[in-house]
């Protein structure tokens, strides 16, 4: 790959190039685009301009983080670089020098191997302003390109990058607090989407303002208020991951992005520490002063990815805190109760629909597989009104129902399938059924007592019975929740809390009350078949079920690939469109009844590769790290049983991505490797191969 005999006529050629890269990147870019714009045009100007240059990218140092490229062109590699002295990355933004790097180095560092196919040298330029450092990083598929054509092109490239990043530190800092301000927060949330589709990660948003802080300010002065929000905010820094950035939008009201979140219980430490720190009173004046703060959080991949959407979302969620103080420290964002009851049309509708509740509601059956068996486990009964002889679905009545009325659907469909278990166990066929009940129901004597009376008066077992519970933000701050769900427990009845994932926040929580079962919202398993990325998702949520001894149960499977998939992750209870729409009774009893459901599709399916080698990632390096001695390297590796060998002719990168990790594997084993420098590799190549599987199943037509 080198080129010797460069002339300089082509030397000339390539400086010019570079200079060009420059003034394009600088003219393409609005004047409001920030650092983050002309960088990432910068890159892109650069490739363009010159063929030999195959690889560009820019990344900030955060301590205790690994270096991330922020927006790599060119080769797609994505690389995690952890910090390490001898690494020419930390050499350089240590020295603040810039620096050549071939990729013929003896002491090449492991992120670079698998590039020297692509790429001979790189060079490392370090810029950035005080506080924040950063890195620049292009790579040249010719050797000594960068002494040929001077490395004080790439360093003026990086003195463009200080100047901006200046400019605009002063305009997207708030000049009382220090902290990022909302220009900042709209580039950064961008980038935390990127990262957390790319690492696999939760990204948390949560909107937070202060309680009465207008009477604050009216009572004890401004200048009082302004030192409230100083202490505030650096009260809540301290409480802070290196992952996490607290902005500041105006006034006494703070964004806080926490990413990286691998689990739901790393989101409720970073709420709780916040929760105690601000448990302390403010000193104000000689004074002490108790101030509580409401807080509104959405969760991505939960709600969209949308950035001006998330924030609009948490900031409902922080509305809706504010009109419901609970004892929950936070609100999350739930779609479904933000509505006004209060307009003419809903009262109209509301009228029109509580007068077909009388005699006209139907109760339709869908069916919840149990995998390993593929038999019918359970049913759910559902409730439809019937008008002008259709069927409305619940999505079209629900809504405009006062409580009153719904609590009356739930007891009449109750009673409707109550009814029908009975026809079928007198027809011998056994099976449970689930209905639902919204939490406040339950704490009613009434609710509690009309299930009890239907149970006895058609002789149903109450383990036949499952109360499905439409989690409500409040429903487990009540004393009281827990005493009458161990009243249906005492009765025998089982409970799973409904649609999981929309209200998340108690998962730490579910511990204390009797669950047998969560239901996990269908925003997980909703377009799987394009969204491979979120099997992470469902087996952390499995994880949690597993640890809380409680069963989890996945709706939303909408086609064969995707159950076969979340079969093989290990799913054992499974409900959706792909195993049936809610039907009568009468075709539940001919089509599911006694019959055997298969759980495989027609064909190979990447998806369902992804799934196995996602739970054999896990399941391995579980065992990797506490009996290495124990692994049969080439059982582990066959082909037969490797999920990866039937997919090496339709990804043919994987052919040396398995190669590589089979010999880490057997490094591992061999004790070749020290144990935490190995698994970091083993977890960078397990998470190459699934990225590079994601990227495949997403860009399929």
């Amino acid at each position: 790959m080198p080129n010797p005999t460069k002339n300089a006529a082509a030397i000339e050629r390539d400086r010019s190039a570079l200079f060009s890269a420059m003034l394009q990147a600088l003219s393409a870019v609005p004047a409001d685009a920030g650092a983050y714009g002309f960088l990432n045009a910068l890159c892109q100007s650069i490739l363009d301009n010159n063929s030999t240059l195959k690889w560009a990218w820019y990344a900030f140092q955060v301590s205790g983080r690994p270096l991330r490229p922020y927006h790599e062109l060119g080769i797609q590699y994505h690389p995690d670089i952890s910090e390490n002295p001898q690494d020419p990355c930390y050499q350089v933004l240590s020295s603040n020098t810039a620096m050549t790097y071939s990729l013929d180095n003896p002491d090449c560092p492991e992120w670079l191997l698998p590039l020297r196919k692509q790429i001979s040298e790189i060079i490392l330029v370090p810029f950035g302003i005080e506080g924040q450092k950063a890195l620049g990083v292009v790579g040249s598929s010719e050797s000594g390109y960068f002494e040929q054509v001077g490395t004080e092109f790439f360093s003026a490239f990086a003195y463009m990058g200080d100047m901006i990043m200046s400019l605009q530190q002063h305009a997207r800092r708030d000049p009382l607090t220090g902290l990022y301000n909302r220009l900042e927060l709209d580039d950064r949330l961008e980038q935390a989407l990127r990262m957390a589709d790319q690492h696999q990660r939760l990204l948390a948003v949560a909107m937070l303002d202060l309680d009465n802080f207008k009477e604050i300010n009216e009572n004890l002065g401004r200048l009082a208020g302004d030192q409230i929000l100083v202490e505030f905010s650096q009260r809540i820094q301290k409480e802070l991951r290196s992952h996490d950035t607290l902005f500041r939008m105006g006034g006494d009201e703070f964004v806080l992005l926490i990413e990286n979140l691998e689990r739901w219980a790393d989101l409720e430490v970073v709420m709780e520490r916040m929760r105690m720190t601000l448990d302390r009173a403010f000193t104000v004046n000689q004074s002490e002063l108790r101030i509580q703060a409401s807080i509104g959080v959405t969760v991505y991949p939960l709600d969209d990815d949308k950035p001006r959407d998330i924030i609009h979302h948490a900031d409902l969620a922080l509305h809706q805190a504010k009109r419901r103080k609970t004892a929950q420290f936070y609100t999350l964002y739930d779609p479904s109760s933000i509505y006004d009851p209060n307009t003419p049309q809903l009262i109209a509708r509301q009228q029109h629909f509580r007068a077909l509740l009388a005699e006209h509601v139907v109760t339709l059956y869908q069916p919840i597989i149990h995998t390993p068996s593929g038999r019918t486990h359970e049913l759910e009964a559902l409730a439809r009104l019937e008008e002008n002889g259709n069927l409305l679905e619940t999505g079209e009545f629900l809504p405009w129902l006062a409580a009153e009325d719904r609590r009356k659907l739930s007891c009449t469909v109750l009673e409707q399938a109550a009814r029908q278990w009975r026809m079928w166990q007198d027809a011998g066929q056994s099976v449970s059924i689930a209905v639902n009940f919204e939490p406040q129901d339950l704490l009613l004597e009434e609710v509690i007592q009309s299930i009890e009376n239907t149970l006895l008066r058609f002789q149903m077992p109450a383990g036949q019975l499952v109360i499905e519970v439409l989690e409500g933000d409040e429903f487990l701050d009540y004393a009281s929740a827990k005493a009458q769900l161990g009243r249906l427990k005492e009765l025998g009845v089982r409970i799973a809390l409904d649609d999981l994932g929309t209200a998340y926040a108690s998962l730490l929580r579910l511990k204390d009350y009797p669950f047998d079962a969560v239901k996990l919202d269908q925003a997980f398993s909703r377009h799987l078949e394009k969204r491979p990325r979120d099997l992470h998702f469902l087996a952390s949520m499995l994880e949690m079920a597993n640890g809380l001894g409680v069963e989890l149960i996945v709706e939303g499977i909408e086609n064969a690939e995707v159950l076969a998939a979340v079969t093989a992750l290990g799913i054992r209870q499974v409900q959706g469109y792909a195993i049936s729409r809610p039907v009568s009774a009468g075709e539940i009893s001919q089509r599911f009844l006694g019959q055997q459901i298969s759980m495989q599709p027609s064909s190979l399916s990447l998806l369902v590769s992804f799934a196995r080698f996602l739970i054999l990632a896990k399941g391995l390096r579980a065992v990797l790290q506490s009996m290495p001695q124990s692994i049969n390297v080439q059982l582990t590796c066959d082909n037969l049983s490797c999920p990866l060998y039937p997919l090496i002719d339709s990804i043919p990168s994987l052919r040396d991505q398995r190669a590589q990790l089979q010999q880490v594997i057997a490094d591992i084993v061999g004790n070749h490797l020290s144990s935490e420098y190995s698994m970091e590799i083993y977890d960078h190549l397990t998470a190459g191969i699934l990225n590079e599987m994601a990227a495949y199943i997403t860009a399929k037509p």
